[in-house]
């Protein structure tokens, strides 16, 4: 039952990035071209999450992936919504006692649902914009341990759930413009590239809260 209820909220999560996405890129569409460049925007992102503190005890350093849509209200100001998920690995292990081999393989993954504000230090017109952002979120902690003793194989889930908060920096820069007709100021596509790091906390009922900091490189499109 507990390896359904992750898989399930897992899906819930992918499902509601791709409707966010599709919705916000609907409204970019919709915008004039008169408006500002950049009106919405789609970014895939790739880097690692690192756990700290009590969390650092119990997840190692691991990939993570995130897909992010916004829309660009004003030059400066950004709405975006956020998936992310990390595979932040742990130790498995075999041993043998009394003629007896026990092989445990455990396996820890975090997901991240989040939206909030991106603030930018240059207007959307600027070919290198500096920014802050700031979220709040749904965090899933998965965590699944498969054990093999005496020929069979036992499972042991453990899944939480908490809210939690993000705040960071970055900078991303424009590489590439397509415009519809020469001549035209406002380009009809652009192109970007940026990095930034977040810092987490996940706040748990009756346990410990968990922070964690992701670091991310980021592809993007703005039209």
């Amino acid at each position: 039952m507990r390896n359904q209820r992750g898989g399930v909220m897992k899906v819930r999560s992918q499902l509601l990035m791709v409707v966010c996405a599709v919705a916000l890129a609907s409204v970019g569409v919709a915008t004039p071209a008169s408006a500002q460049p950049g009106a919405a925007f789609i970014e895939g992102r790739g880097g690692v999450l690192i756990p700290l503190g009590n969390f650092a005890n119990r997840d190692h350093v691991g990939g993570a992936y995130s897909i992010a849509a916004g829309y660009e209200f004003l030059p400066f100001f950004d709405w975006l919504i956020e998936y992310t998920h990390a595979f932040t690995d742990n130790d498995n292990f075999r041993a043998r006692r009394n003629g007896v081999s026990f092989v445990s393989d455990e396996t820890h993954q975090t997901f991240i649902t989040s939206t909030g504000p991106r603030i930018n230090f240059m207007p959307s017109s600027s070919r290198v914009r500096p920014f802050m952002l700031f979220q709040v979120g749904w965090y899933h902690f998965a965590q699944s341990n498969e054990i093999e003793a005496f020929g069979e194989t036992l499972l042991d889930d453990n899944d939480r759930d908490a809210v939690g908060i993000q705040g960071g920096l970055g900078i991303d820069g424009t590489v590439l413009q397509i415009y519809e007709r020469h001549g035209d100021e406002i380009p009809m596509v652009e192109m970007t590239v940026g990095v930034h790091a977040s810092f987490h906390r996940a706040f748990l009922s009756n346990s410990p809260d968990r922070d964690m900091i992701t670091t991310m490189a980021s592809l993007g499109v703005r039209f």
